[in-house]
Parts: C-alpha cells; sequence; structure tokens
C-alpha cells in the first residue's frame, strides 16, 4: 500500500471514529509530532552522539545491555 492510500484508508477510519479516548490520544500524538525534540532531548542526543564518536568502542550490545538489566532486577 503506498502512502497516499494510507492516508486515504486514516482519513475514512477518522471521520468515522466515534471513541472519544481514541482520539484524544492521536491530538497528543499530533501536537507530540508537531513540537519536534525538546531542546532537553535534542541535547542529550547530541551529547550521546559526540561520545560515540570520540569512542565508538565503548558501547554494549543489546545482550549486555540486558544482562545489566537483569542483575538489578
Amino acid at each position: 500500500m503506498d502512502i497516499q492510500s494510507i492516508k486515504v484508508d486514516l482519513i475514512h477510519w477518522l471521520t468515522e471514529l466515534q471513541d472519544q479516548k481514541i482520539l484524544e490520544q492521536l491530538q497528543i500524538f499530533k501536537a507530540q509530532q508537531e513540537k519536534g525534540l525538546s531542546d532537553a532531548h535534542k541535547a542529550l542526543l547530541n551529547e550521546r552522539l559526540a561520545s560515540y564518536k570520540n569512542d565508538p568502542t565503548n558501547v554494549l550490545d543489546w545482550e549486555e545491555v540486558m544482562e545489566e538489566i537483569e542483575k538489578g532486577l
């Protein structure tokens, strides 16, 4: 399905949707998308990118991350 077909399908679905909770959640999602990242999130991402660029070997793979999480439980 191409992007235009997806949009049309969603428009038709939205016009018939009666669930207020879902509509409110969609409004919140739309507002978040329009805002983009906060300055704090941008700063954190930039900090982490700089850290990675300075030492790309200083990373954990998924298994290591999960082991660390499981140790904490």
